[in-house]
């Protein structure tokens, strides 16, 4: 009988983060209620070619936005501030 792990998808993204590195990193800072955060955009090759992510850093947390939609990346760092940090799910 095949049960379900809720790690298989955790060892998924280690499996596919080992594969793929960070080729460039640019740091920026979004004003949200005149508190400046850092955003981190990352360019990554990856085995399907490269890829951006971007991020708002928030309490040392990392939250992922798409920096071209606009009010998503304040939305993260809103997120980021109301979430608990030391609670794995709510990241």
């Amino acid at each position: 009988m095949f049960r379900k792990s809720r790690f298989f998808p955790a060892l998924t993204v280690l499996a596919l983060g080992a594969c793929a590195t960070v080729a460039e990193e640019q740091l920026s800072t979004i004003i949200v209620d005149d508190e400046s955060y850092v955003l981190r955009t990352r360019t990554i090759e990856g085995p399907n070619g490269p890829f951006e992510t971007t991020s708002a850093r928030v309490r040392g947390k990392y939250f992922i936005c798409k920096i071209d939609s606009p009010g998503d990346c304040e939305a993260a760092v809103r997120r980021g501030r109301e979430a608990n940090i030391f609670d794995r799910d709510s990241i």
